[in-house]
């Protein structure tokens, strides 16, 4: 599987279960809080807040991001980045977290093809509802690893839609 299999295979699960597919919206971001679209829901931040009738409930998108707030680190670690896509599935009051965990598992497993057994998972470390999902789809505990704001290195700004 490369690259381009993985993006449609992600957007086509996620049709069938419903999601509206959108287009990867421009770089330079609408929101005039942000100069550069920095992340994948930053094109659905308005519908987050409830500004304007998103299209459908449930949307998948392939969205093209810039990331500039860390570029001092860009080419001194594997993760940090300027330009990349993010896969993403989004949910507008329709679902939460158990529909959500269960997909996410469900395209892992039978569109990717991973073995459960060696899915780990990650969550907040105050967040044991989401510990409680999972293992409830099946991750044992010992596999669910509980991290903090300080591990999180997607870290973009204040708390709150797209932050």
């Amino acid at each position: 599987m490369n690259s381009a299999d993985i993006r449609e295979g992600f957007l086509r699960f996620f049709e069938g279960h419903d999601h509206l597919r959108l287009p990867s919206a421009p770089l330079l971001s609408p929101d005039p809080t942000l100069l550069f679209t920095a992340a994948g829901m930053v094109p659905l931040k308005q519908y987050y807040l409830g500004e304007v009738t998103p299209p459908n409930v449930r949307m998948t998108s392939d969205q093209k991001c810039i990331r500039t707030n860390d570029i001092e680190r860009v080419g001194r670690t594997a993760r940090h980045h300027t330009f990349f896509e993010m896969l993403g599935n989004f949910s507008i009051g329709d679902y939460f977290k158990d529909d959500a965990i269960a997909m996410a598992l469900e395209f892992s497993t039978k569109v990717l093809g991973l073995p459960v057994d060696r899915i780990w998972v990650t969550i907040y470390k105050e967040d044991l509802q989401t510990a409680d999902i999972w293992q409830k789809v099946g991750i044992p505990r010992e596999r669910i690893v509980p991290m903090g704001a300080d591990d999180n290195f997607w870290t973009m700004g204040p708390v709150g839609p797209c932050g």
